[in-house]
């Protein structure tokens, strides 16, 4: 059993990417295998995933190990045929090379991801049965202190413009652990204001990821 506060995380979006890696198959294994031609990545790089497999589609995770034909990312189990359909989980691999940090959060919030029911009763029953459909989307929110000269505005302005789908991570050192996500960012940066407070801006992500991917400190 372990727990911690969030005190002293930190969250990042990308802010830059390489172009896309294409990759032309993915193994059905433990530690999954994506083969590319000519690849440039390397062990630790940080890659969000396209496949055609949506349970692992626009997923940011760690290379485990990278050869010129190979990259390993050992956080993907695709073992299960039923979920990963050999054969169909080709795509890209995009690398992220610059993050720009989200500062002076004043507050996190998540709504969505809630499971959904259906009611359904027969002739027979003298209560209704409850049969769970499917999770609600999610969307995460950080309200951050205003400062129009920060760094991150322009990356969200753009992204917002264009519904640019971004990898975005946060570092708790109490639990020392980096999770990754990815999601499509909601911004104004018109600040709300109000007397004896600070002026704050919220940017709201669409969450795309499955799940996160969730990284230990060595």
């Amino acid at each position: 059993m372990a727990f911690a506060l969030p005190n002293g995380a930190t969250v990042f979006a990308g802010s830059k990417m390489a172009a896309a890696l294409p990759t032309s198959a993915v193994s059905n294994a433990k530690g999954a295998v994506f083969t590319v031609a000519n690849g440039t990545l390397a062990a630790d790089d940080i890659v969000l995933i396209k496949s055609g497999w949506g349970n692992i589609d626009n997923l940011v995770a760690k290379v485990t190990a990278a050869t010129a034909t190979a990259v390993t990312i050992g956080a993907l189990d695709t073992s299960n045929t039923k979920f990963f359909p050999a054969g169909g989980g080709a795509g890209a691999l995009i690398k992220i090379t610059e993050w720009t940090q989200i500062p002076q959060i004043t507050e996190v919030g998540a709504s969505g991801g809630d499971q959904q029911y259906v009611q359904i009763q027969f002739l027979e029953d003298d209560r209704q049965r409850n049969l769970a459909t499917y999770k609600a989307a999610k969307t995460k929110t950080f309200t951050f202190a205003h400062d129009s000269t920060l760094p991150i505005y322009n990356v969200l302005i753009a992204a917002d413009r264009v519904g640019d789908i971004l990898p975005f991570y946060m570092y708790a050192p109490t639990s020392k652990e980096t999770r990754y996500w990815s999601g499509t960012p909601s911004f104004d940066p018109q600040p709300t204001s109000a007397v004896n407070q600070v002026e704050t801006v919220q940017v709201s992500i669409a969450v795309q990821s499955r799940t996160m991917t969730f990284y230990k400190d060595k």
